[in-house]
């Protein structure tokens, strides 16, 4: 038995493994890549943390020592022109080396799904201890097809690897107070030392959590076992954290953990970031946006199963305090948090749930049907999952489940890394080929230049063009072309980015046609060849904004157009 247990084990790794490849090698560089993968390369190269400070640098640092042997051109010069503007850097890094991008994004994407098989590992490892092996099984192979997982496990952020950790440390933590056996309070504060040298989450809320479950589990004879640990939670889940944190800045370069803390909590309490829901904009964010996002986001299966393992026991076991309480406080402290722009912010939330939905292997009697219903249930509901997951590969990041109407009608009501984060730039250019290379005129939602996988467009009313660029510099595509494709990003498509240049609502004569092609269900595509209602909005828009000579050219194509027409 121990035998097919294991190589159940190897095979779910070897899926996940293998997708999570495919992945990292057919999606194009996302947003906080573009600058994650830049500052890693500088960490390890030059020692400069002041690079992306408004986040710790492990994850980055460890990217960076996978691409270090990469020869990668960037001038001196340059370097120290952009070191400034952390998104200016980035985009120059990746053009400059736009013929080794691929090799870049690769290896410095591999160490990120090592941290994935391993964050599977933990939730397979304390599902086991809790509930046996059935149910330690059973929660790895939920992680290994959760398309939120297998969204953000190849890529280089800090949202899995800080998962991973928050998982190690609240586990090690349980062990030892199961045990008593302090290698595992050493552990912990190995793990909670990696937490705050990912993410700031890990010393704002941490050791909240921490100390909340520390309380719970000693608060029978507190004094007496607070005298008897003392010294033990000072050495190890304060000291040994902090010289971790220190050492991942290089220890001289720690000064930009106190700019990173400074940003990252006035962006969280005050100044916020633009989140979507259900067709609204707010900069202040919603108590209840994780709430829509989960049931969005989540398998409709995954939530059955989630629900029925609530429900056959109400009552929470000791053991699983370690799960709950560190979940609904990090669940809360997200829906106060005014940062609301993807489901990956809960992520640990998911972890740890999915180790809870273990407890159906032991409380599965509580359900009082025939075995045999039971087991067709449970093979129904996985054999659902399974196909939503498999049905949705590559395109993870935009999954949906169908209470919002699956992908293709994700984006109504949420945005931003939830469907589009940059991530189909070569889905597109591979589109684009098979289609015949149309001429493209383009709205690209991300952090490089799609030059640089070498795309050739026209811009449409894009964003970083109208700020920074003038239209006498812009590529023109031809006077009449034979066959012209507008593809432009969901994100701007809804307004995200627009509203602080134009109207939010320009591009609501798009979302009424039907697009040729959703490329990744993050680039809508369409062929206004011969559209002349879309032309003439394109021209009235390009006019009003100021870019006379595009306009010019669509009036143009409209004028021939209608002469066509009337031969």
């Amino acid at each position: 038995m121990k035998k097919i247990f294991l190589f159940l084990i190897i095979f779910l790794f070897f899926i996940f493994f293998t997708r999570e490849i495919i992945v990292s090698i057919r999606k194009s560089i996302t947003c906080d890549e573009t600058v994650h993968i830049t500052a890693g390369y500088y960490y390890v190269k030059k020692g400069d943390f002041f690079l992306n400070y408004e986040h710790p640098p492990f994850s980055k640092t460890l990217s960076g020592i996978f691409i270090s042997w990469i020869d990668i051109f960037m001038p001196e010069e340059i370097y120290n022109g952009l070191r400034i503007n952390e998104w200016e850097l980035g985009k120059a890094f990746f053009y400059l080396n736009r013929d080794k991008v691929d090799k870049i994004l690769f290896w410095s994407r591999f160490p990120m799904i090592l941290l994935g098989i391993l964050l599977g590992f933990f939730i397979y490892k304390w599902s086991k201890d809790l509930y046996g092996e059935f149910a330690g099984l059973f929660s790895l192979f939920i992680f290994t097809f959760c398309p939120n997982f297998l969204a953000h496990s190849c890529l280089v952020t800090t949202d899995v690897p800080f998962t991973l950790f928050f998982i190690m440390t609240l586990y090690f933590l349980f062990k030892f107070c199961e045990t008593d056996n302090k290698k595992f309070l050493i552990f912990s504060g190995f793990s909670f030392g990696l937490s705050l040298s990912t993410k700031f989450t890990g010393i704002i809320l941490m050791p909240f959590i921490l100390f909340i479950l520390i309380f719970i589990e000693i608060k029978d004879n507190f004094r007496e076992k607070m005298k008897l640990y003392r010294n033990d939670f000072l050495i190890y889940l304060f000291l040994i954290p902090f010289l971790i944190l220190l050492f991942s800045y290089g220890f001289f370069g720690f000064k930009n953990f106190i700019f990173g803390i400074k940003r990252i909590i006035f962006e969280t309490t005050e100044r916020g970031h633009m989140s979507y829901l259900n067709g609204k904009f707010s900069e202040k964010g919603w108590l209840y946006y994780f709430i829509f996002a989960f049931f969005y986001k989540t398998p409709i299966p995954l939530i059955i199963l989630i629900f029925i393992s609530i429900f056959l026991s109400l009552k929470i076991d000791k053991k699983e305090r370690f799960l709950i309480t560190p979940a609904i406080i990090y669940f809360i402290f997200s829906s106060l948090s005014k940062k609301q722009i993807g489901i990956r912010y809960i992520l640990p939330f998911y972890a740890l749930v999915y180790i809870f939905v273990g407890r159906l292997f032991i409380h599965h009697q509580k359900l009082k049907i025939k075995k045999e219903i039971k087991i067709l249930i449970l093979f129904f509901l996985i054999t659902w999952f399974s196909f939503v997951s498999f049905k949705i590969h590559p395109h993870y990041i935009a999954y949906f489940n169908q209470i919002a109407g699956g992908p293709q009608n994700g984006w109504k009501y949420l945005i931003d890394s939830n469907v589009d984060w940059g991530q189909d730039l070569k889905e597109l250019k591979k589109y684009l080929q098979k289609e015949g290379n149309p001429e493209l005129m383009l709205n690209y939602f991300g952090s490089i230049f799609p030059e640089t996988y070498g795309l050739i467009y026209e811009p449409f009313l894009y964003p970083y063009f109208i700020a920074n660029i003038p239209e006498k510099n812009y590529h023109f595509n031809s006077p009449f072309p034979e066959k012209e494709y507008l593809a432009i990003s969901v994100n701007h498509l809804c307004g995200l980015l627009i509203e602080f240049i134009l109207n939010p609502e320009i591009f609501d004569f798009l979302k009424k046609k039907e697009p040729k092609a959703k490329v990744g269900y993050s680039i809508y595509v369409y062929d206004i060849t011969e559209d002349v209602e879309a032309r003439e909005k394109m021209a009235n828009l390009l006019e009003i904004y100021g870019f006379k000579k595009q306009a010019e050219r669509q009036r143009k194509i409209v004028e021939k157009l209608k002469k066509s027409y009337l031969k």
